[in-house]
């Protein structure tokens, strides 16, 4: 089992590989957000709170005043996220660390995106058994995701954004069979909604 200090470093690195290049231009106004929001994310048939992070770098970036409206964007998003789900003995808290990329378009204060990305699920799970055994299971796993949403400005600075996205997540032979003698659903497809606020530096 990873202990929080090997997963606090990992997301550090993620974060760290793709900040750097894009920290390295000139810091404009408005080419980087910071958002924190939470939600809900259904997964083999129940739906636990789920928790999220993530910086948004704009590619393409004009000076405020001079985007045209309706003018499209890019994106790329390192992301943090954390879920946690329990179905009678059964438990399993899902870290996830990943990047997203995507286009936007701006109508005056609202903007619309989609996009897609690909991250590390860090995977622990326990359970027991009707028999009485008990089962513990850790491991990463690879996902993909697929999202739209939207944000509304509320100030230069301050955005109310909102996403519906799926998760694709590769499970293990050993996660598979530990879910089968517990009689829990797969959690290999997750599909999530959440709400959050998002800060422009």
């Amino acid at each position: 089992m990873r202990s929080p200090v090997q997963r606090s470093l990992a997301v550090a690195a993620l974060l760290s590989l793709f900040a750097i290049p894009a920290l390295a231009q000139e810091d404009e106004e408005g080419r980087f957000a910071l958002g924190v929001g939470g939600g809900l994310v259904t997964s083999g048939g129940s739906s636990d709170p789920y928790f999220m992070g993530n910086l948004r770098m704009r590619i393409g970036y004009r000076a405020a005043g001079e985007e045209r409206q309706g003018s499209v964007f890019g994106f790329v998003e390192p992301e943090v996220g954390y879920s946690t789900r329990s179905i009678g003995t059964f438990d399993s808290k899902d870290t996830l660390v990943g990047v997203n990329v995507g286009g936007a378009v701006r109508l005056r204060v609202f903007e619309y995106f989609v996009g897609g990305g690909v991250g590390y699920h860090f995977l622990d799970e326990t359970g027991i058994t009707s028999g009485g055994q008990s089962l513990d299971v850790s491991d990463n796993n690879v996902g993909v995701n697929a999202q739209f949403g939207f944000d509304v400005r509320m100030s230069e600075v301050v955005s109310i954004f909102g996403v519906g996205r799926y998760d694709l997540v590769q499970e293990t032979d050993e996660q598979r069979d530990a879910r089968r003698r517990l009689g829990v659903r797969s959690g290999e497809q997750q599909t999530k909604v959440y709400l959050g606020v998002r800060f422009r530096l």
